[in-house]
């Protein structure tokens, strides 16, 4: 298979690299693997949506893939979560884009900007109705997504992402993956390990080095899966 995977970081997926063989590169953002019988292009956007946005439309016009996966660490919203879980993400949103109204936020879909129902949006949402089918993906909890371009840290707007989508984890990156996906017609995951809490900003309640070992040991798995599997969207 063709594989392109998708992060923020490097340091994301550092362990999955001592695995693969490189075999080149093209720039300072784009990297060539072979693992096992796939060919894996290591796509480094750099944090946020926009960077996303672009690298992976620059990079979706030059290469066809037969799946795409955005991997890395995320927040959770609820202490349930236990710090360290790796999720397979179905849904995703971008967070809080529209308009501040007074105590309200109001977004495209509210002001009529955007059809909430148009392609690729369903309700709103940005959804993932063909995943791949493996055994690790089986056995990972399935989350919904919000895309943020700030990392909130106030009580009220943390409360407010909570009331508004009900999601179930954080991320700069997931929407605009899945936006770019879902309009070029190409199979992908989302793959996120929790490194921390939604909440007042403590990095003593982080735990990065958890998150990229537990989610290492899922991608292994899955990648060594995906050899037997036909994926089709």
């Amino acid at each position: 298979m063709r594989i392109l995977i998708v992060v923020a970081t490097v340091a994301e997926v550092r362990p999955l690299l001592q695995r693969l063989t490189f075999t080149g590169s093209d720039g300072e953002f784009l990297q060539h693997y072979e693992f096992q019988k796939h060919l894996i292009d290591l796509l480094v956007t750099g944090v946020g949506m926009t960077h996303t946005a672009f690298h992976l439309g620059k990079q979706f016009s030059r290469q066809t893939y037969d799946l795409a996966m955005n991997v890395g660490i995320a927040g959770a919203y609820s202490s349930s979560a236990k710090i360290g879980t790796v999720y397979q993400v179905n849904a995703e949103i971008f967070g809080l884009l529209g308009v501040e109204d007074e105590e309200n936020y109001l977004s495209l879909f509210d002001l009529g900007l955007q059809d909430p129902d148009s392609f690729p949006y369903e309700g709103g949402w940005l959804i993932n109705r063909k995943p791949p089918v493996t055994v690790t993906l089986k056995k990972l909890p399935v989350a919904r997504g919000v895309t943020v371009s700030l990392i909130y840290t106030h009580r009220d707007t943390i409360e407010t992402l909570k009331q508004m989508y009900h999601a179930d984890l954080e991320s700069m990156e997931g929407a605009a993956f899945f936006y770019a996906c879902l309009a070029e017609g190409i199979p992908f995951i989302e793959i996120r390990s929790v490194s921390n809490y939604v909440a007042e900003r403590d990095k003593s309640q982080w735990n990065i080095p958890a998150a990229i070992q537990n989610l290492d040991k899922a991608l292994d798995h899955l990648l060594r899966e995906l050899a037997q599997v036909k994926i089709s969207l």
